[in-house]
């Protein structure tokens, strides 16, 4: 497809360009089909400049493929060719998975095409060209690349879509036909449509839930729409969602966190973050991909160092345990992330499991700066 139109590559001959080629290309304008004609085109953006290279872009762009086969060559023997450059881009057509199955042939009744590419056709009389653009008009119908363009602009949604109509029929779990549904939602509908659809996701997790298991899809289905499109998502609604006495919400949450951590470090506020990053007081499934989050953060924002200064400073040695933990998976990523006096810090705690784990912090920062130097030259550039 070209410039929103449905697209047709007509191969042809120079010889036969103005008696055939361009009226059938002006037929097909009037039903609203480009036809293609490579000599008559520019280069399509990004394209080399060299031949193959500019009949190759508008192959790919094509939605369909018509040979002309008009009577180019007559040999001694009286068999009657067309020119070359029409066989070698059936040929290269057919190459195509978008093309090989729309590919038409028109011919002159007295043109031999090459046996190892003699398909089916359709009549051609060079001197009246009208019935042989019906046929194609009708193939095209029949190939469906007269239908409505697929990347039309989506009609807006009579009524955005429902939480029940989201989470009709996913299982716990059943990420991948989540991400499917939230797609197929982002296709269709209008960005208010998605808006709207988001807020009802947001509302239905906020209330009380009889069954956990809706909350959790109807999370899985909001995570979705997030990862495909997070601007869909305000940290307001982040908030909301956070301060609810639902721990299956709350974990909702700190998920999301965890994906803006990914894609967006700078739009995670940190002390929402905070609020669901405590690793001794929250849940398991609610304080882990906070603690992720942060974890994806320190690797990005030196400011993120702030949720586990607070955490190392704790009365509760499983908070300090898991800054400590949480420092080894950094340096295990990038050493040059790690705050070494925080690392330093947890390595004197009075609690021996902090402690050692803390010294391997150490001691993964120790071997990442003893490769550095041997790096450097002797002169310690």
């Amino acid at each position: 497809m070209l410039d929103g139109q449905p697209t047709v590559f007509l191969a042809c001959s120079d010889q036969f360009k103005a008696q055939v080629a361009i009226p059938v290309r002006e037929a097909l304008a009037a039903c609203g089909v480009r036809g293609i004609i490579v000599s008559e085109e520019p280069l399509l953006p990004w394209t080399p400049s060299d031949p193959d290279s500019k009949v190759n872009s508008y192959l790919d762009a094509s939605d369909a493929f018509v040979a002309l086969c008009t009577p180019d060559n007559r040999l001694d023997d009286g068999i009657v060719e067309c020119r070359q450059n029409v066989v070698l881009e059936i040929q290269r057509a057919f190459d195509r998975p978008g093309l090989s199955r729309r590919v038409q042939v028109v011919k002159a009744p007295d043109v031999t095409l090459p046996s190892d590419i003699n398909p089916t056709y359709d009549r051609l009389d060079i001197d009246n060209p009208g019935p042989a653009v019906d046929a194609i008009v009708n193939q095209l119908r029949a190939w469906r690349v007269l239908a409505s363009a697929p990347n039309a602009a989506p009609a807006a949604a009579e009524d955005p879509a429902t939480v029940d109509d989201l989470i009709q029929g996913l299982g716990l779990g059943d990420y991948d036909n989540a991400t499917l549904r939230a797609y197929a939602l982002m296709r269709v509908e209008s960005r208010e449509s998605q808006k709207t659809v988001v807020a009802r996701l947001v509302r239905f997790l906020r209330g009380s839930q009889p069954d956990n298991k809706d909350t959790l899809i109807a999370g899985s289905v909001l995570e979705s729409i997030s990862q495909l499109d997070p601007s869909l998502v305000p940290i307001e609604a982040i908030e909301e969602l956070a301060g609810s006495a639902d721990y299956s919400t709350r974990s909702i949450a700190a998920t999301l966190l965890w994906d803006r951590a990914k894609v967006a470090p700078a739009d995670v506020p940190l002390g929402l973050l905070g609020r669901l990053a405590l690793p001794a007081r929250e849940d398991w499934y609610v304080q882990a991909p906070a603690m992720a989050a942060a974890k994806q953060l320190l690797l990005h924002r030196r400011a993120a160092r702030i949720v586990f200064d607070v955490l190392a400073a704790s009365d509760d040695s499983d908070d300090r345990h898991a800054v400590a933990s949480a420092l080894l998976d950094v340096a295990r990523v990038d050493p040059t992330a790690v705050p070494s006096d925080l690392a330093d810090r947890l390595a004197r705690d009075e609690e021996r499991l902090v402690m050692m784990k803390a010294t391997e912090v150490l001691a993964v920062l120790r071997d990442a700066d003893d490769e550095q130097k041997d790096s450097r030259s002797p002169f310690g550039l």
